[in-house]
């Protein structure tokens, strides 16, 4: 999906040029500031899937054209829609699908009729349409936790009832091994073969769950699963966080953790940033608060995005 440039020109400088035209004098010589172009990769974290629930009234988001189906479904107001509100960011596309895979770097594979494109595969789409190259100045992403099989493991933080979560630690403990697999580097590696010149930025996820010791926890877990199995799965969401920022910093992506600005909005909290309850597609995904408030100005903190900004 392409989005148009849009020109920010202030009439204060027409007019101050116009006027040392008509009084002869010459005008003084400046760069124009360029906006850094910008694109948005990954899974359902970064394509605001819960932002447009239908918690967010008068949102019923869109469906991306890139692949036509409805893992692909993009909404707002989430971060990449304020990103597109900086002056000094110039989306260029944005091809996150819900249930996307880092997947295997060195796949040649196209993208199944109906399928969920990889990482990779979104980063030859925004190639191929001119979005990603040698021009681009920023990428983001969230990925690695459909590779790690984050909702079945939530399915066995919830139906673990033992004190101490012994089934919880297993499936977490199987997850982590998995995302040590997750080959970061060689997908960083892709993107910037398409775009050498981008500033990789690799989000991490939040926790879900609010715990015991929280001020903030009306039921812990929100009910979901025990306040064990709760603060099983938050550790295991940073083990995964750890995973993937060691990777992505080695690999010379910059990793953006996330979770400080989600402290106090977990599910359980008086102020949770989450979905849950009868929208199940979009259950366990942050609302659009968690966009606005949670991931957007973690992103900008990190990012640093009017730096990025070419004169």
């Amino acid at each position: 999906m392409q989005f148009p440039v849009v020109w920010r020109r202030s009439a204060a400088t027409f007019a101050a040029v116009t006027a040392l035209i008509l009084s002869g004098a010459s005008a003084p010589a400046f760069a124009a500031q360029q906006p850094v172009k910008y694109v948005n990769l990954g899974d359902s974290y970064s394509a605001g899937w819960g932002s447009f629930a239908p918690t967010a009234v008068g949102n019923p988001g869109y469906l991306s054209p890139e692949y036509g189906g409805p893992t692909c479904l993009h909404g707002g107001p989430d971060d990449v829609t304020l990103f597109d509100q900086l002056h000094s960011v110039a989306p260029a596309g944005d091809y996150a699908c819900a249930g996307a895979l880092v997947g295997d770097p060195n796949s040649t594979a196209g993208v199944p009729a109906g399928g969920i494109p990889t990482i990779v595969q979104q980063a030859a789409e925004a190639f191929g349409d001119g979005a990603l190259d040698s021009t681009t100045g920023l990428v983001t992403l969230t990925a690695g936790g459909n590779d790690v099989n984050f909702g079945q493991i939530i399915g066995a933080c919830a139906a673990d009832p033992s004190p101490t979560a012994v089934g919880c630690r297993e499936a977490v403990a199987y997850g982590v091994q998995l995302a040590n697999g997750v080959d970061v580097a060689g997908t960083v590696a892709k993107i910037r073969g398409y775009a050498a010149n981008a500033k990789i930025a690799w989000l991490g996820y939040p926790q879900l769950f609010a715990t015991a010791a929280e001020s903030t926890t009306v039921i812990a877990g929100g009910g979901v699963m025990s306040a064990a199995a709760a603060a099983v799965f938050d550790k295991g969401t940073d083990q995964l966080n750890a995973v993937l920022a060691g990777k992505a910093r080695s690999a010379g992506a910059q990793f953006v953790d996330v979770t400080p600005k989600f402290n106090g909005h977990e599910i359980g909290s008086l102020d949770s940033w989450f979905n849950l309850g009868q929208y199940t597609q979009f259950n366990f995904h942050p609302t659009a608060d968690g966009y606005t408030q949670g991931y957007y100005p973690a992103m900008v903190s990190a990012i640093k995005p009017a730096q990025l900004v070419k004169g």
